[in-house]
């Protein structure tokens, strides 16, 4: 083995050299859903996906039936928290999701970078996500958009967690005491929020399924 092959391995084998790539990957791929419908691109984004989803037109008689948009987190942190009204939006990508979930609007697919929620998630993993948030938020996994905050794994303005909060009645309504995002990797700390800090948290969607 040469000096060049050694080289290789090391890096091949370096966690943060993979995360990188991942991450890359992750933005190529979005990158080239952005730029056209080509047939042999279409082939080519459809292989550097999953075998669970595939790139579509997404008609508009098709969407949130049998597709749903596919958008970076970033992204989708500042679309859906508005409520965007995603089913009219020309500029999305579509893709067909093999999934058991009914599809319905607020629904979209994003990869999820990070090591922070495995093993349920893997790093650079697809979800299938829902938004609004319906019911209790309590113990769901969510992707959550931080105002001043940012994840420790990440650096980003969002992310994705486990939700629990702690709440004292006041009168006859609830009030936060504390907010703590949980990762489900035991070597990443949770980011926990006092009551002071609720305005900064907005809970964008929750993950109904890894793809």
């Amino acid at each position: 083995m040469d000096q060049n092959e050694e080289i290789f391995i090391r890096y091949m084998n370096d966690e943060s050299f993979q995360r990188v790539v991942s991450t890359w990957i992750g933005s190529e791929v979005y990158r080239r859903l952005r730029a056209g419908d080509e047939h042999s691109d279409r082939v080519e984004l459809d292989e550097a996906l999953t075998p669970a989803l595939r790139v579509v037109d997404g008609q508009l008689k098709d969407r949130f039936v049998t597709c749903v948009p596919l958008v970076p987190l970033a992204v989708a942190a500042g679309a859906f928290s508005n409520l965007q009204d995603t089913a009219a939006d020309g500029n999305w990508k579509w893709v067909e999701v093999s999934t058991s979930h009914r599809l319905r609007p607020g629904m979209f697919v994003a990869q999820i970078v990070g090591r922070s929620m495995e093993p349920a998630v893997p790093d650079g993993t697809y979800g299938l996500f829902h938004a609004p948030v319906e019911g209790t938020r309590q113990g769901k996994t969510v992707l959550v958009q931080l105002r001043d905050a940012t994840d420790p794994e990440t650096g980003a303005r969002y992310t994705v967690k486990r939700y629990e909060s702690e709440k004292v009645q006041n009168d006859d309504s609830w009030r936060h005491m504390k907010i703590t995002l949980k990762p489900n990797n035991p070597e990443f700390e949770a980011i926990v929020l006092s009551s002071k800090d609720e305005g900064e948290v907005t809970v964008v969607a929750e993950l109904v399924e890894v793809i």
